[in-house]
């Protein structure tokens, strides 16, 4: 265990309360509950996707109690199917409306992975309580995130929606994104909505980046490293798990009692409900494990998905099955009584509708200021070379790239867009009073390269040129992965154009993923990496760019040089040939090394630490480390500072990582100061697992690396 906090959801308080209900409820009532439909947000559904019906043919199953929940968001519009269930409906059980608030709902915040480079944890679990009251506010009471897949392969796209590569960063994420959505209500005393933590389980391993790949591992690198975020988020108390598209190790998840029940419920202790991803009852068929939808449900229902989305497999398979079957009878009574337990937990039996009057009182400005300061916290600076940044305002600005006049791509993938609610690059400039001259020259994509002539010209009068350049929104995300993840090509033509002119070039990168960018490193005099930085983010690229404020991102996932480097990631295991021996570990045609490796960032601030020690040297059985150390800050310029702890188990029976990650601490120094940082370690995060899948930490000796530090100490 990564967390510090073991509270997973308690479905206890309400038993008897939804034993109660369940004695007055059919077995069709009992099966409604376990159908989530998805609904068009603008209609409610006047024609939906996961139910071929219309509008009346809906309302007419809700009245009779057969759908347990809408994937569907809009106040008005969730208000009226809310009326239904619960005012014309037998037992007037709520429903649950579910949507992906990935990263925020109206007010987008940055992607969850650019929100890993942040290493702010407090930070990120304040925005998802903010994008819990933002989706409260249109009618939502359950959000399909945290996404908190640990990806070390960046081809795949939905890289973008996870913490990176990890375990222990993506563990605290995890917890604290589940703690900011499920964050209580003062005014009520329930959380605003339900999390749900996806996708359970081993998703972002998926072959060859390919989006609902199969996923192959040992079992001793699944528990230890993969399924860490996943335990985390049960431990903070997730009330909902999404099972996953994928195979794991030879069997689809969302068939597998070993996966959904004798770990994540009997050996992880979770106790709310899992939800398949979309359709993936009934893809078993797919799968080719089951030999039609009626036995699609019952493996799924059996194995422990308690809610189906959208397939209608169970509404249309389970009350015969229940009548034939103890096995699905039984499940289906647990499926119903986990779903109810958080209704309940969610107050919907009280307060079924989200009456805004209880919110608290934030505004669409509060959003706003929180998103902007996620979007500082985010910037990574790769490269500075002879102080290019911060810039002075007095230079005049050529802004240019296939990004420099747009909105929509700040936004990311997953994120609603409103028109003329998200400022462009440009217009960040243009409102800080910049003198620029503002022309794209390329297009994101193909070879037409008309537009380079023009720009070139229109940059001869300019001191400096940014240049903004990357991928767009809809490269990443779902389905959208990449088996080339360098800049496109045409880009990297236009920048060598812009080379030729001799300015000054400070690059300006959005990007979903880790990318290979060899050429723009070498050819550029600065390296902002911005990520999809949401809506503030234009305002956050200019005061980076300007010095009003020190960039103080890390990166959370590996940068390699090129895609055949893939998969790779920090915490690599010991080898019989070390990888500092060039003869033996190498490519012939590359380097092993990345680009930049996870952690790497640089600042405006002249950082360093000094005088680290640990309290003890030798630590008893249980008792946790305590690492302190000096963070001087010498030069003129505020700056927050993120220190990565790693170890390594320095003799164990079974391979370790020459290094891994077992703490981190944001620190704010102040110009010319230096600040006391004491830093606790808990002795868990030490452990090794075997191929038993046990947890141990052996006697002997441990290295503690804090900046160009080693520390020693033993473990008895």
């Amino acid at each position: 265990m990564y967390v510090k906090n073991k509270t997973p959801f308690d479905p206890a308080p309400y038993a008897e309360k939804v034993s109660e209900l369940m004695s007055k409820m059919t077995d069709e009532e009992k099966v409604g509950q376990l159908n989530l439909i998805s609904a068009d947000d603008d209609e409610f559904a006047k024609y939906n996707i996961g139910y071929k019906g219309k509008l009346e043919d809906i309302i007419e199953q809700i009245r009779q109690g057969k759908i347990g929940g809408f994937l569907m968001s809009g106040y008005e519009n969730t208000k009226k199917a809310q009326q239904i269930a619960v005012e014309e409906s037998r037992l007037g059980i709520p429903l649950l409306f579910g949507y992906d608030v990935i990263h925020g709902h109206h007010t987008i915040y940055p992607i969850p992975l650019a929100e890993a480079a942040s290493f702010d944890v407090k930070l990120i679990e304040e925005c998802e309580s903010y994008a819990a009251m933002d989706a409260y506010s249109d009618g939502i009471n359950w959000v399909y995130a945290p996404m908190i897949d640990l990806c070390r392969d960046p081809r795949w796209g939905r890289v973008a929606e996870g913490a990176g590569e990890d375990p222990l960063l993506g563990s605290l994420i995890a917890e604290a994104r589940v703690r900011g959505f499920q964050r209580v209500n003062p005014n009520t005393g329930k959380p605003y909505v339900a999390a749900c933590f996806k996708h359970y389980c081993g998703y972002g391993l998926s072959m060859g980046g390919r989006d609902y790949e199969e996923c192959e591992m040992s079992e001793r690198t699944l528990f230890a490293d993969y399924m860490r975020p996943y335990q985390a988020a049960v431990q903070a108390g997730a009330m909902s798990c999404m099972s996953s598209f994928n195979t794991l190790n030879g069997e689809p998840v969302s068939g597998s009692r070993y996966y959904l029940t004798d770990v994540l419920r009997e050996k992880y202790g979770f106790n709310g409900f899992v939800v398949s991803d979309y359709d993936s009852v009934k893809e078993l068929v797919n799968h080719r494990v089951v030999k039609d939808n009626r036995e699609a449900a019952r493996r799924a229902v059996v194995a422990g998905v308690d809610f189906d989305m959208a397939s209608r497999t169970y509404a249309n398979n389970l009350v015969e099955l229940m009548q034939e079957d103890e096995r699905v009878r039984e499940a289906v009574d647990e499926a119903v009584r986990r779903l109810l337990s958080v209704k309940f937990a969610l107050g919907l039996f009280d307060d079924p509708y989200n009456d805004l009057d209880t919110m608290e009182n934030v505004t669409v400005e509060d959003f706003r200021k929180k998103s902007r300061q996620m979007a500082r916290e985010v910037m990574v600076l790769l490269k500075n070379a002879n102080k290019t940044l911060p810039l002075s305002m007095d230079k005049k600005v050529f802004l240019t790239g296939p990004f420099a006049t747009t909105d929509f791509e700040l936004i990311g993938t997953w994120a609603l867009y409103h028109p003329g609610t998200v400022p462009s690059i440009n217009c960040a400039f243009l409102d800080a009073g910049n003198d620029i001259v503002c022309v794209n020259g390329c297009n994101i994509d193909g070879d037409d390269e008309s537009g380079f002539a023009e720009a070139i010209e229109a940059s001869k009068d300019c001191d400096v040129i940014i240049y903004v350049c990357g991928e767009p929104s809809g490269w990443s995300g779902e389905c959208s992965n990449r088996t080339n993840i360098d800049l496109p090509d045409i880009q990297k033509k236009y920048l060598r154009e812009l080379k030729k002119t001799g300015k000054t070039i400070v690059s300006v990168v959005l990007a979903g993923r880790a990318m290979c960018f060899k050429e723009l490193d070498e050819l550029s005099d600065a390296i902002l990496l911005a990520w999809h930085p949401g809506t503030e983010g234009a305002y956050a690229i200019h005061e980076a760019l300007y010095g009003k404020f020190s960039p103080s991102g890390r990166l959370p996932i590996t940068f390699p040089k090129t895609t055949g480097q893939i998969p790779t990631h920090h915490a690599y295991l010991a080898a019989g040939r070390p990888r500092e021996n060039a003869v033996f570990s190498r490519y012939v045609d590359e380097s092993v090394w990345p680009l930049y490796p996870f952690g790497y960032g640089l600042s405006y601030a002249d950082i360093s630490y000094s005088e680290a020690r640990l309290e003890k040297a030798c630590l008893k059985n249980g008792e946790d480390a305590v690492l302190h150390l000096k963070v001087t800050n010498s030069s003129d310029i505020d700056s927050s500072e993120t220190v990565l702890v790693y170890f390594r188990d320095v003799v164990s029976t079974y391979s370790t990582a020459e290094k891994k990650l077992c703490a981190f601490e944001r620190v704010f120094v102040p110009a010319n100061t230096t600040v006391d940082v004491t830093i606790e370690i808990p002795q868990k995060r030490f452990t090794m697992m075997t191929p038993k899948l046990e947890e141990i930490i052996e006697p002997g000796e441990f290295l503690i690396f804090v900046g160009e530090d080693t520390l020693s100490f033993n473990i008895e």
